[in-house]
C-alpha cells in the first residue's frame, strides 16, 4: 500500500513539474492555436481531385483550364488560381493564387492576414509581405494579391522550366 501512494506521488509530482516547464502540456489540442494554412478551402500539397471536391462542396464557379491541372475561379469578389502539378499522376497542387477586388489598407490587410494565419510577417522588397504558414508553405501579399506556395514544389518546377 505504501509503494502504491509512494508511485502516485511520484506520478503528481512529475506531472506537475512537467506542466510548470510546459504549461500546454494538458491543453487539449482542439484549444491550441492551429496555423491556417489554406486560401478558400485551397491549399499547396492537396490532390486536384481533392481540390474540385472543394469547388463542388462550395459551390464555387470555376473552370479548368484546357490541356492542363489549373483551374481559375471566382469566389467572393477574388479571382482564384490554382496550379497542379501536370507530371504528377496526383497532380498536386503547389501554388494557389488570389487577386483581391478590393484589398482595403494594405496595413488592415496585413494584419488580418497575420491574425488569420497566427504568423509574423517578414517584408520583402519584390514579394511584399511574406509569412510561413506551414510546412515549407510561404505565404506571400503584394497589396493586390495572395500567394500560396509550396516552396520545395516552386523550386522543383522552376528547375525544370529553366532545362527546356
Amino acid at each position: 500500500m505504501k509503494i502504491a501512494i509512494v508511485i502516485a506521488g511520484l506520478i503528481i509530482v512529475a506531472v506537475a513539474a512537467l506542466v510548470a516547464i510546459q504549461p500546454g502540456f494538458l491543453k487539449p489540442a482542439s484549444l491550441s492555436p492551429v496555423k491556417k494554412s489554406d486560401i478558400l478551402g485551397f491549399s499547396p500539397g492537396m490532390t486536384f481531385d481533392e481540390a474540385n471536391k472543394v469547388v463542388t462542396q462550395r459551390r464555387y464557379r470555376c473552370r479548368q483550364l484546357r490541356g492542363s491541372y489549373t483551374l481559375e475561379c471566382a469566389v467572393d469578389g477574388a479571382k482564384l488560381t490554382i496550379d497542379g502539378d501536370d507530371v504528377d499522376a496526383k497532380h498536386p497542387i503547389w501554388r494557389v493564387h488570389a487577386v483581391l477586388s478590393n484589398p482595403g489598407p494594405q496595413d488592415a490587410a496585413v494584419k488580418s492576414i497575420s491574425d488569420q494565419f497566427n504568423a509574423q510577417p517578414t517584408r520583402d522588397a519584390r514579394e511584399g509581405w511574406i509569412w510561413t504558414v506551414g510546412r515549407g508553405l510561404k505565404l506571400s501579399y503584394d497589396g493586390i494579391a495572395l500567394k500560396l506556395v509550396d516552396e520545395a514544389e516552386e523550386a522543383r518546377l522552376g528547375k525544370e522550366g529553366s532545362k527546356r
